[in-house]
This record gives structure tokens, C-alpha cells and sequence, in this order.
């Protein structure tokens, strides 16, 4: 379960990676800029969604950890992660071990270098990416979500999401934003089991970014899983 987790959780950020996703000299970067104050739940859920409808492609470094309901200690991950409007993104996990996740909006890539295993999926199987297109400046927070603001650190704001229809993957998100800029800088999901994903990001740029990077060949002897096959088919898993 952890992968699908994984992928879609960090689908809340924004991100892509590697030399094959370098940005192009284009237009100037877009710089998040202070709004308005927010003066409630409401002014923090338009301040988010209007600050992810400016944005088309975004990079950043995070840091992952991952609590595991009745294990005591947390598995912690890093890497960088690329996103690219409509719907394209890009997580390339360094440490402890390379795994990838490479979306170009209608296939969804995992591939473990270790192992050689590779995973092919629809991402509209997803049920959480399809819930987050606002952060590709579609869909609406209030449509998909019961919100409600939770406390966080000075400078942030929390916003709490549990979706409305009961999802498979996923009890609940919580996005922590710039209270100024509405930025998310951090993510917590948790999932039917009660673990507990939390995304940082740092070091966020929003310059162009190349599809070449959004697309994804499994190497040559890597052992493939594909699950946008019947069962039956040639290649499907098993």
C-alpha cells in the first residue's frame, strides 16, 4: 500500500526532478507573494486554491517520514519532487534507496532501482490525485473535502481535509500553508491504518519545467507489473 500512499501524498506538494526536468529559461519564475491576511477558514481555503492556479510547473527538495501506527520508529526518506500543470509530477526518492514515481497525467510510473521492479497505473485509479486537482488550479477544496483549520506553528495556517465520499487510501490530508502567501510548505496524510505520512518541502521554484522528464521507460531487465491490463492480458499482473 505504501507506494500508491506515497505517490499521491506527495501528489500534495508540487515537484519534479534530474537533470532530464531542468528548467527552461523563460519566462520569470513566479515569486509567492503576501496577500491579504487570512481572516478565517474561508480566506485561507481561497488563498490556497488561488495561489495554485498561478502556478504551472514547481520543483523543491523534501523530506519524508512515515509513523507507522504500531512500529516506534519512523522511516525517513528524501529527495526532490516536480510537478507540471495539468497534471503531470515527478518524485525521485535518494534516500534511503532510489525509487521513482513519473506521471505524464495519465500513467502513473513506480520503479525501485534495487529490485528492478516497475509498476504501471491509470492515475485516474487514483482516488487522492484525482481529489487534489486543485493544486494543478482545477477542481474546488469545498467540493471534495469537509475542512476544518487545525493549529500550526507561527507563519502557517492548517488546514484539515477529510473527503467527503470514503476513500480506500486515505482518511485524511492536512495541508500546512504560508499564512501569507498560502504556499503549502508541509503535508501530513493519514491512511485506514492510522499511519502517518508528512511531506516537508524546501527550497520551492516555479521556472519552466520539459516534459522529457515527465516520461518514464522501465529499464532493460526490469520486471514489469502492469495494472492497466485485464487480467489475462499480456503483461497484466497477476
Amino acid at each position: 500500500m505504501y507506494p500508491k500512499l506515497i505517490i499521491i501524498s506527495a501528489a500534495l506538494a508540487i515537484a519534479f526532478t534530474g537533470a532530464s526536468a531542468s528548467a527552461d529559461i523563460a519566462p520569470p519564475p513566479i515569486v509567492p507573494t503576501p496577500v491579504v491576511a487570512p481572516t478565517g477558514i474561508d480566506a485561507a481555503i481561497a488563498g490556497v486554491e488561488g495561489f495554485y492556479k498561478k502556478v504551472t510547473d514547481f520543483k523543491a527538495s523534501f523530506t519524508q517520514e512515515v509513523k507507522r501506527a504500531h512500529l516506534p520508529r519512523p522511516l525517513k526518506k528524501s529527495g526532490k519532487v516536480y510537478f507540471k500543470a495539468p497534471g503531470k509530477m515527478r518524485w525521485d526518492y535518494t534516500q534511503p534507496e532510489r525509487v521513482y514515481y513519473v506521471s505524464d497525467g495519465e500513467v502513473l510510473w513506480s520503479y525501485e532501482q534495487e529490485s528492478g521492479q516497475c509498476i504501471k497505473m491509470r492515475v485516474a485509479d487514483s482516488e487522492l490525485y484525482d481529489s487534489l486537482k486543485f493544486l494543478f488550479g482545477q477542481g474546488d477544496l469545498r467540493g471534495s473535502f469537509d475542512i476544518s483549520e487545525v493549529p500550526a506553528e507561527a507563519g502557517l495556517v492548517g488546514l484539515k481535509l477529510i473527503p467527503k465520499k470514503s476513500q480506500s487510501n486515505y482518511k485524511s490530508l492536512t495541508l500546512f500553508a504560508d499564512a501569507k502567501t498560502f504556499e503549502i510548505k508541509r503535508t501530513e496524510l493519514i491512511d485506514p491504518l492510522d499511519n502517518v505520512s508528512t511531506i516537508t518541502f524546501e527550497g520551492a521554484t516555479y521556472e519552466p519545467l520539459k516534459d522529457e522528464g515527465f516520461k518514464f521507460k522501465p529499464p532493460k531487465g526490469a520486471t514489469v507489473q502492469d495494472l492497466t491490463r485485464t487480467s489475462g492480458e499480456p503483461g497484466a499482473a497477476p
